[in-house]
């Protein structure tokens, strides 16, 4: 199989889809790898380094879109791809079209009949999707400490230091939810003595965050407890994304109006919870709605790329191996999770969560349109 790698299009997005190790496991199995010029090199992965492990480099985006079978990238589509997808190809990446609105990438994949696997819709039997886990792990870390660096003044904020200090009261840090991400974040929070709330709807998962973080305080979910923590706060970090198809959203621009002036929000997800969010990126990262900053960059991972490209490829890399060996067909055949992580097949939506997301019609995933395709 013809597996291609692009550069990354996504504003400051440093990560790869394939490290030098996978490139030779796939390489040694017979696979021809291309991998666009440079598209490692913020990851520390020189193209010497691809080449030494039998990698192709090719000069242009173009190139590996027109002669890939199967592009493994990291973010979604921007829309300069659009154009580039090839009539059945195959693309792995985080699509986030389960989360996100985006009928313009979801029309592309449609038209050109590509089968659109998922990384972030990979769910095992237990209900757990190991590939959002490490992820998660590295966003949560980076949420705490990007909140740190921005409520310095020379970075914009009001010029406070989020670390406990003798005589001082510590600043308060709102955490929504308590899974991986959230766990993540407490325990920077914590290590730095603040005065660190969790809320969460689970009480299965407060048990362990008790169990874990016996410093913070988890609370169970009541929007009337969350509004008088939330102008409470000096920091809330979101790390939940709505439900699909729920489109109100969680914290109100009134909500946030009452927050003490120049606190923060730091949105992971800067999917719709919380109305003042919007998406920004690491080169433009905060912005100023109802006198509170505002820090909503949805590739945080992006600022540590060498550590995140290779815990992905740790769980991304065996379902990339799969495919390229047996074939696609054959491992939605015999392999539910992957089965259940396709987003788009020969043009039609074959996952629930993405047609519910975006209004659009959905089918279950059929033989036979695995067949036509």
């Amino acid at each position: 199989m013809i597996i291609g790698v692009p550069k990354e299009l996504k504003t400051a997005e440093t990560r790869v889809g394939l490290n030098p190790s996978w490139v030779k496991k796939l390489t040694v199995s017979g696979h021809e790898v291309l991998i666009q010029s440079t598209a490692g090199k913020a990851s520390g992965f020189d193209d010497d380094k691809y080449v030494a492990v039998g990698a192709k480099i090719v000069n242009t985006i173009e190139e590996v879109y027109e002669k890939s079978e199967f592009v493994v990238k990291v973010k979604e589509l921007q829309p300069y791809e659009f154009d580039l997808l090839q009539e059945h190809q195959m693309v792995m990446a985080w699509f986030h079209l389960a989360e996100d609105v985006d009928h313009d990438m979801l029309q592309a994949l449609l038209d050109k009949k590509v089968t659109s696997v998922s990384m972030e819709l990979i769910v095992l039997p237990d209900g757990t999707r190991p590939t959002i886990k490490p992820m998660s792990e590295i966003a949560g870390t980076l949420a705490m400490l990007e909140a740190v660096k921005y409520a310095q003044y020379g970075y914009g904020g009001k010029g406070i230091l989020l670390r406990k200090l003798a005589g001082l009261p510590s600043s308060r840090v709102l955490i929504l939810g308590g899974g991986n991400a959230g766990l993540n974040t407490a325990q920077v929070a914590v290590g730095l003595g603040l005065n660190v709330t969790i809320i969460e709807a689970s009480m299965k998962r407060m048990d362990y965050l008790n169990n874990q973080l016996p410093q913070a305080d988890v609370l169970y979910w009541d929007e009337d407890m969350m509004f008088e923590e939330l102008i409470q706060s000096d920091v809330l970090i979101n790390t939940i994304y709505p439900l699909p198809g729920v489109t109100d959203p969680l914290i109100t621009r009134e909500m946030v109006s009452k927050m003490k002036p120049k606190s923060m929000i730091i949105d992971i997800t800067g999917a719709g919870l919380i109305e003042t969010s919007r998406y920004t990126t690491l080169e433009d990262p905060i912005y100023y709605e109802e006198d509170v900053l505002h820090y909503c960059v949805p590739n945080m991972p992006a600022l540590c790329p060498q550590t995140s490209t290779d815990i992905m490829l740790m769980t991304t890399g065996p379902y990339i191996m799969n495919i390229a060996n047996n074939g696609l067909g054959n491992v939605i055949e015999n392999d539910e999770i992957v089965k259940n992580c396709i987003s788009t097949l020969n043009g039609e939506i074959v996952h629930h969560e993405v047609g519910i997301n975006h209004n659009m019609a959905y089918t279950d995933m059929k033989r036979e349109l695995l067949a036509s395709k």
